[in-house]
């Protein structure tokens, strides 16, 4: 295990910079004139404008300005008890992730302080909307394992299919219609007023796509369990139906579902594009897509860092985990491949 762990995680830091790296390079590639405002384009004279290239550094060669920024990126201060750098020999060290500030999107605040606002109010919304989602869909499709061919199984096979074949932005609408109409909901996101309740609508859309897939691969996992060979025995043994779900049929299919709840987790940080840009929630979900149409370099980098170590982590968590739940799994075998 302790072999499998630091080959994975000497694997996931290469991955993590062939990833920031391919994108910060071709972001260099872009035409000058996009590191310009319009006013900018105007008013500059060449001069000018190859004045604040140089000072951006965007003038050295690509793999120089990529050695600067994996330079800086990293920084060991001396700071005092109130958070404050000093050089006299005093205080304490402290590691801290210089990513730049942020060039036109939140311009002249740091990234990490960027990336930090945007993505609490992304984990808070999405957290909530995990826990609903996992807990109730689990629910439902151990009921629809249980009592399969049942009303119970149909409406929930129904309830799965509308989710998938509809448009989310019909749902999302209907969704949003209705919370307003009937239980006088906010249509809108608001941090400053009624934020819990405007959180509701939000929350709600974002459960209805995870519910419909937890339900459908719980559902799937057990019938496929129902149906082996163990089941049966333990059924002749005179285990009762309820010891046979939930001592082996529930656990046995809960390990496919394990490997990709840590990555579910942390992917609830990175925000829903379309939900938050539905209901004008400021989290993550439109921020790197707002950061690449204003050309902002050092913002679009941050993010990606984010995004690519959040999904390395997450299935390299969702391994651990499912050999956690389930002994049997072995990481490495013989020759030590996975």
């Amino acid at each position: 295990m302790v072999k499998y762990i630091l080959k994975r995680t000497g694997q996931s830091i290469l991955t993590i910079l062939l990833v920031v790296s391919i994108v910060f390079l071709l972001m260099r590639m872009m035409p000058s004139d996009y590191f310009f405002t319009e006013d900018e384009l105007i008013k500059f004279t060449e001069e000018q404008k190859e004045d604040k290239l140089r000072r951006l550094g965007l003038l050295d060669p690509p793999l120089v300005q990529l050695g600067n920024f994996y330079k800086n990126m990293i920084q060991v201060e001396r700071v005092n008890d109130a958070g404050r750098v000093v050089t006299d020999g005093t205080g304490h060290l402290r590691l801290s992730f210089n990513l730049g500030d942020s060039m036109r999107l939140e311009k002249g605040q740091p990234v990490t302080k960027v990336i930090a606002q945007k993505m609490g109010i992304s984990m808070h919304i999405g957290l909530i909307s995990l826990a609903f989602s996992l807990i109730l869909g689990v629910i439902l499709g151990v009921l629809q394992a249980n009592f399969k061919d049942g009303p119970i199984d149909q409406i929930g096979t129904a309830y799965t299919v509308v989710v998938n074949a509809v448009p989310h932005l019909v749902i999302y609408t209907v969704i949003m219609i209705a919370g307003a109409s009937w239980f006088n909901l906010p249509m809108r996101y608001s941090g400053r007023m009624n934020t819990e309740l405007s959180m509701i609508l939000p929350i709600v859309c974002l459960s209805v796509g995870s519910t419909a897939g937890y339900m459908l691969w719980t559902r799937r996992y057990m019938v496929d369990e129902l149906n082996k060979d163990y089941i049966r025995l333990a059924k002749l043994k005179g285990l009762s139906g309820h010891q046979v779900m939930f001592r082996h049929v529930l656990r046995n299919a809960f390990v496919p579902l394990a490997q990709y709840l840590p990555y579910s987790i942390l992917l609830t940080v990175g925000g829903s594009l379309l939900v938050e840009t539905f209901f004008s929630v400021p989290g993550m979900g439109p921020e790197l897509t707002k950061a690449i149409s204003r050309y902002d370099l050092n913002l679009v980098q941050g993010i990606v860092l984010l995004y690519a170590t959040m999904g390395i982590i997450g299935v390299f968590l969702g391994d651990i985990l499912m050999t956690l739940i389930d002994p049997r799994i072995k990481l490495t075998g013989k020759g030590d491949v996975r």
